[in-house]
């Protein structure tokens, strides 16, 4: 069957490069990226809408760059997706836009063209300012000049040391500008990275260093410099390094001080048996700690059960902070990081390494829960009121707002389990229990009709556990069974 005449009143679809950057706001349209050059430019060529070469018919397919036909092929039989996989010779790739069309010959010979794709092709970087492109410091540059990139500049500053890019030729969008911060000249130790968007393109292009970096890339002098890189990839050389001298590096702490702990180093043990509060924990007078910067201690971390962040002074006692009784408490049976921090300002804190502190939970001097009535570990139903008063003495670290849990398990008279019976869930710490313990307006109590659905001549077991904070780990107290007659 002869092919359909193709419509000549509509251009054929545009060819296909798939190298071409994708196009941005404000940037070069259809550019092709430096690496494309390299080597011969593939170009796909969509398939025409009607196709049917025979061995004595065949169709015609020529390739033009900048209207030089650069490829030419014919097709006596079905044309195959591999066969529209064609390419541009590298020399012909070359600066300046380019434009690639390609036209079909028919089997009745209608020529039929395609639509145009113009190329961008940049083979040249941008052009660095004045100076040879030297970074300048833009706030407070006699500063730096007369003390060097201090500490103390860097929180007067928001943290960071800005400069600025001279003016360069020409910007476009999507430049991209790579900058150091080197110890020895052009170790090109990168920094970072600003892309120009098209908003930018006015100016002016402020690099900012940022407090992390410089602390982190220490003291001394230290070269400043950047290098451009256009969309398309070509790179300038470096710029002229700015020199500066550094010393504002993090000081080096000495780990707080814990009295009442044992161990050594930064690892130590608290036995909260043998805790006589006040605890005070001491930054080292060997601290450098500036008269506008605050200090404070913090115990665990944000989100531990017992953290606090200790930020006034004990009365009378220089660098000493208190930590309350509860929040101790609160880290029994765990292990948690003791520090101190000095702030310069809001935006930036200066921590001392931390102490890994295991504190060892009470195990000691524990009160046992009472039960009115118990005589010789013997329980008598007989003598019992219908609400049996149940009480619990006060424990060292005893604190307001612990939470308490009281409750009673035994055999029923057919032997099995019975359902435990809650004398007390997540009661909370009172300030009047902390010297008269719990229960004692006799408002906590174990029921008289629970006990008689117990197996008589065999124990029961009154059961304490308390949390010293919501998440904390529960400390299981002495509990009490007393056997059970009628």
């Amino acid at each position: 069957m002869r092919s359909l005449p193709i419509d000549h009143r509509a251009l054929l679809k545009p060819v296909e490069v798939p190298a071409l950057l994708e196009d941005i706001d404000g940037g070069e349209k259809n550019l092709l990226p430096v690496t494309a050059t390299q080597q011969p430019l593939c170009v796909v060529v969509p398939m025409w809408p009607f196709s049917g070469p025979r061995p004595d018919e065949p169709e015609r397919l020529k390739l033009f760059w900048d209207d030089d036909e650069v490829v030419c092929k014919q097709w006596r039989t079905e044309v195959r997706p591999e066969d529209l996989l064609l390419s541009v010779p590298v020399e012909r790739l070359i600066a300046g836009p380019h434009v690639l069309r390609y036209e079909v010959t028919s089997t009745n010979l209608d020529i039929t063209p395609s639509e145009k794709l113009t190329v961008l092709i940049d083979l040249s970087p941008p052009a660095l300012g004045g100076n040879q492109g030297m970074l300048t410091v833009v706030e407070d540059p006699e500063e730096i000049v007369r003390n060097g990139l201090t500490e103390r500049y860097l929180r007067n500053h928001d943290q960071r040391l800005r400069t600025q890019v001279p003016g360069y030729t020409t910007p476009v969008a999507g430049d991209c500008i790579i900058y150091y911060w080197d110890v020895e000249p052009f170790d090109e130790l990168w920094a970072g990275e600003h892309v120009v968007a098209a908003k930018d393109i006015g100016g002016p292009f402020y690099i900012d260093f940022k407090s992390e970096l410089i602390l982190q890339r220490g003291d001394g002098d230290r070269y400043l410099y950047y290098a451009i890189k256009d969309r398309a990839g070509n790179l300038t050389a470096h710029s002229r390094p700015l020199k500066l001298s550094v010393s504002a590096g993090a000081r080096n702490f000495p780990l707080p001080s814990i009295p009442q702990t044992t161990g050594a180093g930064d690892q130590l043990r608290l036995a909260l048996n043998d805790l006589s509060p006040p605890l005070l924990i001491r930054v080292p007078m060997d601290a450098v700690v500036y008269p506008d910067e605050d200090l404070r201690v913090e115990w665990g971390k944000p989100g531990d059960p017992g953290y606090f962040s200790a930020t006034t002074e004990y009365p009378g006692g220089e660098r000493k902070f208190e930590i309350p009784v509860q929040k101790i408490a609160a880290q029994g049976a765990t292990t948690i990081e003791v520090r101190f921090v000095v702030s310069g300002d809001k935006r930036h804190d200066y921590p001392s390494p931390p102490v890994k502190l295991s504190i060892l939970p009470l195990s000691r001097n524990l009160p046992t829960v009472q039960l009115e009535g118990v005589t010789s570990a013997t329980f008598r139903l007989s003598q019992a009121p219908d609400r049996i008063p149940v009480t619990l003495g006060t424990w060292a670290l005893m604190a307001e707002g612990q939470l308490v849990d009281i409750w009673v398990t035994g055999n029923l008279q057919n032997g099995q389990q019975a359902e435990p019976f809650q004398v007390l869930k997540d009661y909370v710490v009172q300030p009047a229990d902390l010297s008269k313990g719990i229960g004692a307006s006799n408002d906590v109590v174990v029921l008289k009709s629970f006990l008689k659905t117990l197996q008589l001549l065999n124990p029961f077991t009154l059961h304490v556990q308390v949390r010293f904070a919501a998440q904390g780990v529960p400390v299981k107290f002495p509990s009490l069974s007393p056997k059970l007659e009628s």
